[in-house]
């Protein structure tokens, strides 16, 4: 490498003195700086994490979600059979009863305690024996402001399952249900059976 000549070496010391500072700059104010750029790179890390876990749950979100399974569908209680078409089943405690067929209302009278109570009457079945499971059922097919239909049916129990509960006093002559209209009876005339236009009650 060439040597330099003394007025280049000159010229270069006086650079290098133009570019070197006389003094340090104070502390406090490095401290300052160096404080300023900790403080930015920690909100950009902040706001990285941000956006980060911001993608993470929409994706999430727009994943394909497992379905959840179905509740199992209950045997309806004997508590809720009043209204619309018969259940193929019920369960009454613990002993489910099968639909055998619809069966003919005798009569129907109100219920001398409440306008809106109907006493229906039908034949007793003597092949059920003298249990209290509930073989006959009466059931609201539709009411309006000018009629109830209602219908009676016959249920039996499931084959092997015992009947457990006994009823003491032996009943003769037509069985009796109550059924409630919920709303007041008020002259409407009634209707016996799913089809056809018996009248039972005027």
């Amino acid at each position: 490498m060439p040597e330099l000549g003394p007025e280049v070496r000159d010229l270069l010391v006086e650079y290098v003195d133009e570019q070197t500072p006389r003094e340090a700059p104070p502390f406090a104010g490095v401290e300052r700086v160096v404080r300023r750029r900790k403080r930015r790179r920690n909100q950009l890390a902040v706001a990285a994490m941000v956006v980060l876990v911001a993608g993470i749950a929409l994706i999430g979100s727009n994943l394909p979600q497992a379905e959840e399974p179905a509740a199992p569908t209950e045997t309806p209680t004997v508590s809720v059979l009043d209204d619309g078409p018969p259940p193929a089943q019920f369960k009454f405690g613990t002993t489910l009863l099968i639909l055998q067929k619809e069966i003919r209302v005798s009569a129907v009278r109100p219920s001398p305690d409440s306008p809106s109570v109907l006493v229906v009457e039908t034949v007793r079945d003597e092949a059920a024996g003298e249990t209290c499971l509930p073989h006959t059922v009466v059931r609201i097919l539709s009411q309006d402001a000018a009629t109830v239909r209602i219908a009676a049916y016959r249920y039996s129990v499931a084959p092997d399952q015992p009947e457990t509960q006994e009823c003491f006093k032996p009943q003769g002559g037509p069985l009796r249900i109550q059924l409630d209209l919920r709303s007041s009876l008020a002259g409407r005339t009634v209707l016996a059976g799913s089809t056809g236009d018996r009248v039972v009650l005027n």
